[in-house]
């Protein structure tokens, strides 16, 4: 049987987001290892997301912690009428810990 390709439903940012919202206070560390991929990617991804004003830090020692802005929009056009709170409560209702 020859092996699945692997894909993801969610682009970067999204999948960022996602991890995010089902581990409120995690760290670069735990989000890279989570998805595969290296913690400068993670970094880059985090980055936009604040700037897009869809997560918030919290600084402890050398370590940053995120979770979601409930009230952030998503800066897709066609998803943009929605908050993250919004729009999380369908993907995964009972597995994602929003304030």
């Amino acid at each position: 049987m020859p092996a699945r390709k692997s894909w993801r439903l969610f682009c970067s940012h999204g999948a960022v987001l996602f991890y995010i919202a089902q581990h409120p206070a995690c760290t670069i560390s735990e989000i890279a290892s989570a998805l595969v991929v290296t913690p400068r990617t993670v970094w880059r991804l985090v980055g936009d997301l604040k700037r897009s004003g869809l997560i918030q830090t919290r600084k402890d020692g050398r370590r940053h912690h995120y979770w979601l802005e409930p009230e952030g929009r998503l800066p897709d056009p066609v998803l943009s009428h929605l908050n993250l709170r919004q729009i999380m409560s369908v993907l995964a209702p009972r597995e994602v810990g929003l304030p």
